[in-house]
């Protein structure tokens, strides 16, 4: 008997056991379905903020690109620019004035001086003031601008360009206000000499002197230059004469050469002939 309950209560505990397992594995998989759809439901709410995102994006960048450009301000320093070119142009008068100046009598000479040209002291050196003089005189003698003298305006130009091309390179810049500095001493010692002790209630004449020096130092400086230029063309002409000759010598003594070297064969077949003609009269004689 006893036996036999032992058997059934080992029986039960089996039993037992094997309901237990089976409920283990039902709470197991029912733990991992709900696991698994709550992840779906994350992965279906991130999909979605993805195309949110994507939308907001799309949105935004239609916006921008339908919007339409503010009104840009000009920058102070522009504004200043303009404003320093509007006060040189009411300096500097009519077109018509400043062309009758820069081609006055023996313009070419008294143009040298760059510092005239654009009609400011040699003691300015300050870039913005001597661009907005020359941006203002070229819009006054521009040919396109002076339609009732474009031949004398287009002269005009080129004086001005000529002139800020030099104020452009500061080495030249330098040279040209020491030459200006220097002629003004000589003005000034020459006056001072012509007018003695009443130099002093002169002072228009003390201008008009150190002009004259002033323009008497650049032209010879363009003198002296001319002169070197003339010197050297001169120089290449004489080279190239050479050259030309020497060439011209090679080709008359090749030509020589030639003819004569054309006539000798001549000679030498002539009297191959008149040999062979006399050598046959001997035959027929003997």
């Amino acid at each position: 008997c006893r036996k036999k309950e032992q058997q059934l209560r080992e029986e039960k505990e089996r039993e037992l056991r094997k309901m237990q397992e089976v409920l283990d594995q039902q709470k197991k998989a029912e733990k991992e379905a709900q696991e698994e759809k709550t992840n779906n439901q994350n992965d279906d709410n991130n999909g979605d903020d993805e195309e949110d995102d994507l939308l907001d994006d799309f949105f935004s960048e239609v916006e921008k690109a339908t919007e339409k450009p503010k009104p840009t301000k000009k920058s102070e320093p522009d504004e200043e620019a303009t404003n320093r070119i509007k006060t040189q142009l009411n300096d500097l008068g009519t077109s018509q004035s400043q062309i009758d100046r820069l081609l006055q009598v023996n313009y070419e000479w008294k143009n040298l001086n760059p510092f005239y040209v654009l009609d400011i002291p040699h003691t300015i050196d300050d870039d913005s003031i001597i661009s907005a003089r020359y941006r203002a005189l070229s819009l006054l003698v521009h040919p396109d601008k002076c339609l009732d003298d474009p031949v004398r305006a287009k002269t005009a130009f080129e004086q001005v360009r000529k002139a800020m091309n030099q104020m452009n390179d500061v080495d030249k810049r330098k040279h040209v206000r020491a030459l200006i500095e220097e002629g003004m001493k000589q003005g000034k010692r020459a006056w001072k000499e012509e007018c003695g002790k009443s130099s002093s209630e002169n002072e228009a004449g003390l201008v008009q002197a150190q002009s004259k020096a002033t323009m008497k130092i650049f032209a010879e400086i363009e003198q002296k230059r001319r002169e070197i230029e003339r010197r050297k063309r001169k120089f290449e002409q004489r080279e190239r004469a050479q050259e030309d000759d020497e060439k011209k010598k090679e080709t008359d003594e090749r030509r020589f050469q030639k003819e004569w070297k054309e006539g000798e064969r001549v000679d030498n077949r002539v009297g191959n002939w008149r040999d062979f003609q006399v050598g046959g009269k001997k035959k027929r004689t003997s």
